[in-house]
C-alpha cells in the first residue's frame, strides 16, 4: 500500500476502512519475546490506549474483543520489513525479525491516527471508536535511514545531553529511522569538540577513562561564536523574560557544566571528555537496543592537537609521519571501543573542497589518510566500520574518485554542496559496487538562516527521489533543530519507505534531475496528513492547504549568515513588503475551526512561529525606516521610531517565547540575544547612535524591559517516552511568568489507574524546576500542574489528565 493510500484510508475514516470495537482489545507478544518484540507489545498497549481511552490488556487472546497478535516470519520477510493484516476480529504484525516487527507496531500506530516526529508524538483529540482495516507491507527502500545533527553554535546537538541523545533515539525507531551520525571538529579546524578524543593506546584507562588529553569544548554562551558573530554574554541579562529558561548565566550542556567558557586546568581538560564517554556510553547503547546505528568521526588529513605535536616532538618525531598519524588513529579507536559502542567512524573531506576546490597534493594526502585509519583499525580490533563523508563526495576532478582509490568495504557519503542548495551530487548515481549515503540538507544554516522557519518537503522529497534514483543505500538530513522543521524531518522519514504517488520516476536508477530542472515535488498529501493529524479533521484541510502553498516559497525573514541569518536593515516600507506574508493571517483565520485542547495548542505553536518568522522581517523594514530618519537628522522622528522599534523588538520576543518547547527553541532565545545582528544590532546600536545624534541619554521609559510579557505556561524542552526499569530520570521544567509559581507538582499514575501520586518539584534557580521521577517499575502516564502566584492554573499537556504524557518502562533497556 502506498503512503498516499495509508493516509486517505486514515483521514477518510469511512465504514469500510474501519473494523472491531475498541474495547476489550488484547495485545498477543510472540512466544518468548525479544527486548525488543516486548518493547513492540508494550507500545501497541499506549498508543491504542492513547487512542481509544480503553487500556488493552497483553497476553493470551481472550476472545471478548479484537486481538493484535505479533508474528515473526523471516522466512516470508526479509530483515527490518513488517506486514500489516486484519484478519477477522484480530489484526496481524508480522516482523522479518525483531526490527521490523517493531517498525511494524509503530506503522500499526500511525494507523491509529498518531503521528511521531523528532521533537516528541502527535495524538490527535479525537479519539477512535474502531481499529482501522489494514492490509500492506513495508520494506525500506534505503537500508540506512536517518539524521546527521551538527552543532558549533547554540543550534543543535552542542545542548544535547544524555536525555536528548535518548528522546532522539526514541522517536527515530517510532519513524523507522536507524542511523544518526555526528561530525566533529578538531583543534584549529577551528577548535576541538570532545565528541572524539585523539591520543595513543597507553592514554586512557579500561572504560576509556583519558590520563591525556587537552582543550576542548561546545558553544556555551560564556563564549564567542565560531561561526558568526556570536558573541559571549550572560542569560542573566537576557531581556522579556528570557532570563528565566536557563537557571545558569552560562548556558552550556552537561558535559560542560561548570568549566565553561572551556577547561582550564590538566584535570578538567579531562573531566570533558571523561563527561562526554559516559554520555555517549549510555546514549549510544541504549540506541543499539532500538536498532538506530550510531557513527561519529572527524575531518581528514587527521588534525593533530598542539598538545600531541609536541608529545611527539619530544620523542623526536614528526606528528605528519605515517607512523604517528596511524598510531594516533589506533589509539582514537581503542579508547571509543573501551568507552561506548559505535557501528561506523567517517573521515570528512575538507569543508574548503566545497567553495575552494582541492589540489591534487590535497586528494593524494586524504586517501593516504584514510588508508592509515584502515590499517589502524584493523590492528585495533574495534568492531566498527569505516566510512568517508565530507562536504563533497570526492575530489573536483572526478566526484566519485573515492570509488577507485578506497577499498570496497569503506561506504562513501556526501552531503549536498552549497549549504543546502545544491541538489545531490549526480555522481553518486556513477558508483555502484559500494554502499553510498546521501545526506540532503533538512534546513540552512547560511542563505536563510535558523532563527526563521524554513519549510521544505518538496525539496526533500526530490532529494530523497533522487537517492532513490542513485542507488544510495543511505538517506540521511543533515539539521540544528527539531521541532520547527518538524515537516520536513517527517517527510524524509516516510520517502525512506515509501515514494509511490508522489515521486514519478520512483525505482527509476536513472539520475532523475536535468541542469535547471525544478528541485521539488509535490507535497499537498504529505500537508494533508500533517495538518490533519496536528489539528484536527475540522480545519485541517484548509490548513494543510496554506502549509503546502508556503512550502518551499515563504519569504526569506532575514538576511543571509551563518548560522542564523541576520537583521540587516531593509529600506522598504513594511507595508510594501508586508503582502508576500499573507499567508501568516491565511493560516489565523482558521483558527476558530480548532477543536480540542491538544489541537489548540499545536495550532498556536505553529500560529505564533509564524508571527515570530513575519515580524523578524518587520524589525528589519523598521529599522531601514529609523536608519533613514537618523541619516536625515530628523531626531525627534527618529526617536519615535526606536520607540516602535524596541516595542517590536518585545512582541518578536514574546512572540518567540510562546513557542520555546526544545533545545531548538532555547537556542533561539540565545541566538536572538548573543548574536550581533540581532539585539545588539536592533536595539543597542541603534540606542547609542540616537543618543549621539540628540546629545543627551534616550528617555528612561524607552528601555527594552526585563519583564516577561506573554500569558503564563510550563515549558518542558526534553520528553522522554521510554525509561529503562531502574533508571534515574528528571524532567526539567521551565514556568514563564511575570511572577514565580506558588507550585508546581508532577501526577503520575500506572496506565489506567484509578488516581494519582503527587512528586513535588524542586526549585533549582530563576524559573526553572526538577521533578525526579519515581523509579517506576510498571509503564505509566502523568502530567504536571502548576498554579501561578495569581491563583491562574497551568497544566502540562494540555490536554491532561484527559490524555497525559505515558511512559513505557524497558526491561533491561531494550538491549538485543
Amino acid at each position: 500500500m502506498s503512503w498516499r493510500h495509508a493516509i486517505l484510508v486514515v483521514l477518510v475514516g469511512m465504514s469500510s476502512a474501519w473494523g472491531a470495537d475498541v474495547r476489550g482489545v488484547t495485545v498477543v507478544a510472540p512466544p518468548d519475546p525479544s527486548p525488543r518484540e516486548r518493547l513492540a507489545a508494550a507500545e501497541l498497549v499506549r498508543y491504542v490506549y492513547l487512542r481509544t481511552g480503553h487500556l488493552p490488556a497483553a497476553g493470551a487472546a481472550s476472545g471478548k474483543g479484537p486481538t493484535i497478535i505479533l508474528r515473526r516470519d523471516s522466512a516470508g520477510l526479509g530483515p527490518q520489513q513488517y506486514a500489516l493484516k486484519t484478519e477477522g476480529g484480530s489484526v496481524a504484525i508480522t516482523g522479518g525479525d525483531d526490527l521490523g516487527l517493531l517498525y511494524g507496531a509503530y506503522r500499526y500506530c500511525e494507523r491509529l491516527g498518531v503521528r511521531f516526529y523528532l521533537h516528541g508524538d502527535v495524538i490527535p483529540d479525537e479519539r477512535l471508536t474502531a481499529l482501522p482495516v489494514v492490509n500492506e507491507t513495508g520494506k525500506p527502500l534505503f537500508k540506512l535511514r536517518g539524521l546527521n545533527p551538527w552543532g558549533s553554535h547554540p543550534f543543535g546537538m552542542d545542548a544535547w545531553g544524555t536525555d536528548d541523545y535518548k528522546a532522539v533515539f526514541t522517536q527515530m525507531a517510532k519513524m523507522r529511522m536507524n542511523f544518526l551520525g555526528i561530525h566533529c571538529y578538531q583543534e584549529g579546524r577551528p577548535y576541538a569538540e570532545p565528541t572524539v578524543w585523539l591520543g595513543t593506546r597507553g592514554d586512557f584507562g579500561p572504560r576509556g577513562e583519558v590520563t591525556f588529553s587537552y582543550p576542548s569544548r561546545y558553544y556555551n554562551t560564556l563564549i564567542k561564536g565560531a561561526w558568526g558573530p556570536i558573541l559571549p554574554g550572560t542569560t542573566g541579562n537576557f531581556r522579556y523574560g528570557g532570563a528565566q529558561l536557563f537557571a545558569d548565566d552560562a548556558w552550556a550542556p552537561g558535559v560542560m557544566r561548570g568549566l565553561c567558557p572551556i577547561p582550564a586546568t590538566t584535570d578538567d581538560c579531562h573531566t570533558v571528555f571523561n563527561r562526554m564517554a559516559v554520555q555517549l556510553r549510555e546514549a549510544f547503547g541504549f540506541a543499539r537496543g532500538l536498532g538506530v546505528k550510531t557513527c561519529l568521526g572527524t575531518e581528514t588529513p587527521l588534525t593533530m592537537p598542539k598538545a600531541l605535536r609536541e608529545r611527539f616532538k619530544r620523542q623526536g618525531r614528526n606528528a605528519t609521519d605515517e607512523d604517528a598519524v596511524r598510531e594516533v588513529y589506533e589509539g582514537m579507536f581503542r579508547r571509543i571501543a573501551a568507552s561506548h559502542h559505535l557501528d561506523y567512524f567517517w573521515l570528512w573531506t575538507p569543508e574548503s573542497w566545497n567553495y575552494a576546490g582541492n589540489k591534487p597534493e590535497q586528494y593524494h594526502n586524504v586517501v593516504r589518510d584514510v588508508t592509515l585509519a584502515q590499517e589502524a583499525l584493523k590492528a585495533s580490533g574495534a568492531s566498527f566500520t569505516l566510512a568517508t563523508c565530507g562536504w563533497v563526495l570526492g575530489p573536483q576532478h572526478d566526484r566519485a574518485a573515492f570509488d577507485v582509490d578506497l577499498p570496497k568495504g569503506v561506504p562513501m557519503g556526501a552531503i549536498s554542496r552549497q549549504y543546502g542548495h545544491a541538489r545531490i551530487d549526480p555522481a553518486f548515481g556513477m558508483i555502484r559496487e559500494r554502499e553510498t549515503w546521501a545526506i540532503p540538507w533538512l534546513e540552512s544554516d547560511e542563505k536563510h538562516g535558523l532563527a526563521a522557519m524554513q519549510p521544505f518537503v518538496g525539496r526533500v522529497r526530490r532529494d530523497a527521489a533522487d537517492a532513490l534514483a542513485n542507488g544510495s543505500a543511505g538517506l540521511m538530513g543533515l539539521h540544528w533543530r527539531t521541532e520547527i522543521i518538524a515537516p520536513n524531518i517527517a517527510a524524509l522519514a516516510a520517502a525512506a519507505w515509501d515514494q509511490q504517488g508522489w515521486n514519478p520516476s520512483a525505482g527509476d536508477r536513472a539520475v532523475p534531475l536535468a541542469a535547471g530542472q525544478q528541485r521539488y515535488l509535490p507535497c499537498d498529501d504529505f500537508y494533508a496528513d500533517w495538518a490533519v493529524a496536528n489539528f484536527g479533521s475540522r480545519a485541517g484541510p484548509a490548513i494543510g492547504r496554506v502549509f503546502a502553498a508556503m512550502d518551499g516559497l515563504l519569504p526569506m525573514s532575514v538576511a543571509g549568515g551563518c548560522p542564523s541569518g541576520a537583521l540587516k536593515a531593509d529600506p522598504r516600507p513594511w507595508d510594501q513588503v508586508m503582502p508576500a506574508y499573507a499567508c501568516v493571517e491565511d493560516f489565523a483565520r482558521l483558527r476558530p475551526g480548532i477543536e480540542g485542547p491538544g489541537n489548540l495548542d499545536r495550532f498556536d505553536f505553529w500560529l505564533n512561529t509564524l508571527r515570530y518568522h513575519r515580524s523578524l522581517h518587520e524589525m528589519r523594514c523598521a529599522l531601514g525606516a529609523y536608519d533613514a530618519l537618523l541619516s536625515e537628522k530628523k531626531t525627534d522622528a527618529a526617536l519615535e521610531a526606536y520607540r516602535g522599534l524596541v516595542a517590536l523588538y518585545g512582541e518578536t520576543y514574546r512572540l518567540l517565547l510562546s513557542t520555546v518547547n526544545s533545545p531548538g527553541g532555547l537556542a533561539c532565545v540565545v541566538n536572538l540575544e548573543n548574536h550581533a545582528k540581532f539585539r545588539p544590532f536592533i536595539i543597542d546600536e541603534p540606542a547609542q547612535r540616537l543618543a549621539r545624534a540628540m546629545g543627551r541619554p534616550l528617555p528612561e521609559d524607552i528601555a527594552s524591559s526585563e519583564t516577561y510579557q506573554g500569558r503564563p505556561r510550563l515549558v518542558v524542552p526534553t520528553v522522554r517516552t521510554l525509561h529503562a526499569r531502574g533508571e534515574e530520570v528528571q524532567l526539567q521544567v521551565m514556568a514563564l511568568d511575570r511572577k514565580p509559581l506558588a507550585s508546581l507538582a508532577l501526577f503520575w499514575r500506572p496506565f489506567g489507574g484509578d488516581g494519582f501520586e503527587k512528586v513535588d518539584a524542586t526549585w533549582v534557580a530563576r524559573s526553572v524546576y526538577r521533578v525526579h521521577f519515581p523509579k517506576a517499575t510498571t509503564d505509566y502516564e502523568y502530567h504536571l500542574v502548576g498554579v501561578t502566584a495569581d491563583g491562574e492554573r497551568l497544566v502540562w499537556p494540555p490536554t491532561a489528565p484527559t490524555m497525559n504524557q505515558t511512559v513505557v518502562v524497558l526491561e533491561g533497556g531494550a538491549q538485543p
